[in-house]
């Protein structure tokens, strides 16, 4: 994985953990905390999604044979 992968995934990590965490406290400060939630737990698990799909899905993790 080369720098610029490992700067691409931190930020895939930041965005995905921080965007809706913000998004979840400006909803709830404004009186909707359900609809909070609701964008912290579908923007996390996407991001979760995301990550899986584009960074860990390829990865061989089998162990050495024989």
């Amino acid at each position: 994985m080369g720098r610029s992968e490992k700067v691409r995934f931190g930020l895939a990590l930041a965005l995905g953990v921080f965007v809706p965490g913000l998004l979840n406290y400006a909803l709830t400060t404004l009186g909707y905390p359900a609809l909070g939630t609701a964008v912290w737990v579908s923007g996390y698990l996407t991001a979760v999604l995301v990550i899986w799909y584009v960074w860990l899905r390829p990865l061989d993790l089998q162990g050495a044979a024989g």
